[in-house]
């Protein structure tokens, strides 16, 4: 099933004050760049191991990433590390895996405190 033009939607506290960045338009190219970026940041040692970048890294890259989706060029990396809440971090994952890359979310498990009671 296509979802064109599902908006991605950001909203951020920026200098005290709430500002929603919205885009609804996702190349697919920026897959191909994200998968292209992402890789570029492991390493190999001398034996040949693969190094992960560190945790900093890789979020940086991951905020610089998603910050370039969307066409305020006000919005960057720093910019959004800065305004997104604690919280809301996971959103920065959801962006890259459910609408950049297409993966479909995991179907949502009822909550068992909601179960009816079977008499």
């Amino acid at each position: 099933m296509s979802e064109i033009g599902k908006e991605i939607r950001l909203d951020l506290m920026i200098k005290g004050t709430r500002k929603t960045f919205t885009q609804s338009h996702v190349p697919y190219s920026k897959a191909l760049d994200y998968t292209d970026g992402e890789a570029k940041l492991f390493k190999k040692d001398s034996k040949g191991k693969e190094i992960a970048p560190a945790s900093r890294e890789l979020t940086e890259f991951r905020a610089e990433f998603v910050a370039g989706l969307f066409d305020d060029k006000d919005l960057t990396g720093a910019v959004l590390l800065d305004g997104i809440d604690t919280w809301d971090k996971d959103l920065i994952m959801e962006i890259i895996m459910y609408r950049v890359l297409g993966y479909e979310r995991p179907a949502e498990e009822p909550d068992p405190k909601e179960k009816k009671d079977e008499k």
